[in-house]
């Protein structure tokens, strides 16, 4: 259950991040690529669960 949490709290990290880009983007008139813009944050996010997870002991 704590990597499930883990796992969630990443992806709201990214999350976060995305939505704060975007609407910077837009204000600023420019259109992000949509597939770029997910493999980059799905990225993120697994490197931040990594981060998270990386001193446990199983």
């Amino acid at each position: 259950m704590k990597h499930f949490l883990k796992g969630a709290a990443a992806v709201a990290i990214v999350m976060i991040v995305n939505i704060i880009v975007n609407v910077i983007c837009n204000m600023n008139g420019v259109e992000l690529n949509s597939t770029i813009t997910s493999i980059v944050s799905t990225i993120c996010a697994i490197l931040i669960y990594r981060g998270l997870t990386g001193n446990e002991k199983e």
